[in-house]
């Protein structure tokens, strides 16, 4: 699965969704960390979902890279990747740095799943155009 988790990151910087829906079962679920902003939070079912109203809405209002740190299999088959996000708030060009933990799941070489905790008051953080949040 390592591989194939991998194969989404380079993806998604590169932004290729076509490459993405490869990789990712029709039925995917992610659920985003729910204090995201702008609606992105929460649980998005079926892989176009994911990619446009997640990751594309995270691309739309951030620009991020995911620096996958850690790499630790779980022994129920999962992969738990930790990192760090780092980037700027599109609207204030603010900095943001957040840890994160994806927890992938798959089945028959497609990801499945994947569930997304982040310091979301960091990404809140970037987009107020005072430092006010800080």
């Amino acid at each position: 699965m390592e591989a194939v988790v991998r194969q989404v990151y380079g993806a998604l910087a590169a932004g290729d969704a076509a490459a993405l829906r490869e990789l990712l079962d029709p039925g995917f679920e992610a659920e985003f960390a729910h204090s995201l902003p702008f609606g992105i939070g929460g649980l998005h079912r079926g892989a176009r979902a994911a990619i446009d109203d997640g990751w594309w809405a995270i691309g739309r209002a951030f620009e991020l890279r995911a620096d996958a740190q850690e790499w630790i299999p779980t022994a129920d088959g999962r992969l738990l990747v930790l990192g760090v996000y780092r980037g700027r708030a599109r609207s204030t060009g603010r900095a943001v740095e957040a840890g994160f933990a994806h927890l992938w799941t798959a089945r028959d070489g497609r990801l499945t799943g994947l569930r997304q905790l982040t310091d979301t008051a960091r990404w809140m953080a970037a987009l107020d155009p005072d430092g006010a949040m800080r």
